[in-house]
C-alpha cells in the first residue's frame, strides 16, 4: 500500500504498534503507449483513482503540455496531480467522485487509466452521466513472490485497504491467518471481498485512511469487551 506511512503514522497516534505485511506489487499493464496517445489528444477531464495510478500516469507522460482536468477519488491522490483537481466534495471512492463528476462529463471525452480488475463502478457511473469514457488499463497488482508469514504471529488486528490487498493476503498466508485477529477494511466493496474470501469483517469504513483507523480502534476495543 502506497499510503503505507500515512496509515502507520494515523495508527500510531491510536496506541497501536504497526507491522507492514506487503500483499500486493505493481507491474505495467498492456495499455502504456495508447494512454500517452489518449492524453496527448487532450481529453476533456482524466479520472484517477489510486495514488499509484497518479505516479506511474505522469512518470509515463510528464506534467507539461496536459489540457485535460484531473479528477481523482480521494486528496491523497489529488495531491500528486497538477492543476485544479475535482474531488469529491464528501467521501472518498468510485461512487462518490461520480456524484460530483456527473454535472460535468455530459457529451464529456473522459479517459480513465486504471488497475486491471478495478471497480467497475467508476467507469458505468461515468458512462451513466453521459460521458464518453475510454477505461485503459495502466497497471496491474499481483502478489508478491514470497511473504514472511512469521510477522504474522500475534496479531491483535489486520487492515486491508483494497480488495487486491485481500486476494493477495489469502494467496500468501490463507484465511485462516486472519482468525484471532479484529479485521477493518477500507470501503464496504473491501469488506465484501474479504467476507468472500472467508475473513470475519469486524469494521470498514467509508473511504478514508482517519476513518479506517477510528474503526479499527474501536473494533479493538469492542472486542477486547
Amino acid at each position: 500500500m502506497e499510503e503505507a506511512e500515512e496509515l502507520e503514522k494515523l495508527l500510531r497516534e491510536r496506541g497501536m504498534t504497526p507491522v507492514r505485511f506487503p500483499c500486493i506489487a505493481f507491474e505495467d499493464g498492456p495499455d502504456l503507449a495508447r494512454i500517452a496517445e489518449a492524453v496527448r489528444e487532450g481529453p476533456d477531464f482524466i479520472v484517477v483513482s489510486s495514488p499509484h495510478a497518479a505516479r506511474r500516469l505522469l512518470e509515463l507522460i510528464g506534467r507539461t503540455s496536459i489540457r485535460s482536468r484531473f479528477a481523482a477519488v480521494g486528496e491523497g491522490t489529488a495531491r500528486l496531480l497538477p492543476g485544479d483537481v475535482v474531488v469529491p466534495r464528501e467521501g472518498t471512492g468510485a461512487e462518490a467522485l461520480v456524484d460530483v463528476l456527473a454535472p460535468l462529463v455530459r457529451g464529456k471525452r473522459v479517459l480513465v487509466p486504471r488497475a486491471k480488475r478495478s471497480n467497475p463502478a467508476l467507469v458505468d457511473g461515468l458512462v451513466a452521466a453521459g460521458a464518453t469514457v475510454e477505461a485503459l488499463t495502466l497497471y496491474r497488482t499481483v502478489t508478491p513472490k514470497t511473504a514472511d508469514l512469521s510477522l504474522l504471529n500475534g496479531l491483535d488486528a489486520i487492515t486491508f485497504a483494497s480488495g487486491s490487498a485481500v486476494r493477495g493476503f489469502v494467496e500468501l498466508a490463507g484465511a485462516d491467518a486472519a482468525k484471532g485477529a479484529t479485521v477493518a477494511c477500507l470501503g464496504a466493496q473491501t469488506a465484501r471481498e474479504a467476507e468472500v474470501a472467508g475473513i470475519r469483517v469486524d469494521a470498514y469504513s467509508g473511504g478514508s485512511l482517519p476513518e479506517l483507523c477510528d474503526s479499527l480502534a474501536l473494533a479493538v476495543t469492542a472486542r477486547k469487551g
